[in-house]
């Protein structure tokens, strides 16, 4: 079966994951850019002023992906992200029932990987 990986990540992190997704053999995805935010405030420091936002530009990465590429998937994007900061994002990996691809009608893997 699939999964599908969804990928909360800072803006300015975006390119540099893509490129490492790309070189570790995963190049179907789907990106948003959002706003959220975590458990903890963000501050940020404007012009000497110290201002905490409730809410924080991030990029959303959507990915399907087989059962067994999950690890790899999973490690990759850590490796690339992770800074020990509060921010670094989030990974959030859901089993995917069925899938249809309309032109075809293939079902399962076949109709998304």
């Amino acid at each position: 079966m699939m999964k599908e990986v969804t990928i909360i990540l800072r803006p300015k992190m975006y390119f540099k994951t893509k490129e490492a997704l790309d070189e570790a053999g995963f190049s179907a995805l789907s990106v948003q850019e959002v706003i959220g935010r975590g458990k903890k405030p963000v501050q940020y420091d404007f012009d000497n002023e110290v201002v905490a936002h409730r809410l924080v530009a991030k990029r959303m990465i959507t990915m399907f992906v087989r059962d067994g590429d999950v690890d790899s998937l999973v490690k990759t994007i850590v490796e690339t992200n992770k800074t020990s900061h509060a921010g670094d994002g989030k990974i959030f990996v859901s089993p995917v029932k069925d899938a249809v691809r309309i032109r075809t009608g293939e079902r399962g893997d076949e109709a998304v990987l």
